[in-house]
């Protein structure tokens, strides 16, 4: 949970080796110590997590948008959350191949739901596209007390899918892959079943069932 938390110091300079200031380690103790009392205080009041079934103009980094192609025709695009996937390769390609599958399956309830809500009782795909982002990325991790060199903290900022900035002269640092699926589905509604075609009500109750509730 982002507590929009930022603790900063000012570290000594790299040539300078001098023993730092007993009370300016101390300080920083309490301040972690608070943080942690404060964080404990405020899980009680943490917002609910949004449904996997937002509007994507909503929910912002991951949900559903259509628009309409001809008077039956519509577009439905699912952008699933991102997630951690691993960084084997072989692992990988399932985590990648499940988030796909959600996506597509999402896309699919949405189109349903939009069916529905035009009186039509099945609906077909007519065209479906569906890909994977994957990106891997290099996470910098300084140390936990003020160094004797010159150290900037960690920052880390998301906008869209990942973004951010982050810089280390100092430290370890740690590999992490994420993926993001992204689900587009070209619908006809239809007024009555014909071969080919799937049921809205049907489609809408068995996915409802799977999906409802906040997802990973």
């Amino acid at each position: 949970m982002d507590l929009g938390l930022s603790i900063s110091y000012t570290p000594t300079h790299p040539g300078n080796f001098s023993l730092p200031d007993p009370m300016a380690m101390i300080r920083p103790l309490g301040l972690i110590l608070l943080c942690s009392l404060g964080l404990v205080s405020c899980v009680g009041s943490a917002p609910p997590r949004r449904p996997l079934m937002s509007p994507l103009s909503e929910a912002r980094t991951f949900g559903y948008s259509e628009r309409t192609v001809a008077r039956d025709e519509i577009e439905v695009t699912y952008l699933g959350r991102a997630r951690f996937v691993s960084l084997i390769r072989n692992d990988r390609r399932r985590d990648t191949a499940i988030a796909r599958k959600q996506a597509e399956e999402l896309a699919l309830w949405r189109g349903a739901q939009v069916a529905l809500a035009r009186k039509a009782k099945a609906f077909q795909v007519l065209n479906r596209r569906s890909n994977v982002d994957v990106e891997i990325r290099d996470h910098h991790y300084g140390y936990g007390f003020p160094p004797p060199y010159r150290h900037r903290n960690y920052r880390y900022r998301r906008h869209g899918f990942f973004g951010g900035h982050a810089y280390y002269p100092y430290g370890p640092s740690l590999q992490a892959a994420y993926a993001q699926a992204k689900a587009t589905l070209t619908i006809a509604l239809l007024a009555r079943m014909r071969k080919g075609a799937l049921n809205a009500k049907a489609v809408d109750a068995r996915l409802r069932q799977k999906y409802a509730k906040p997802g990973p």
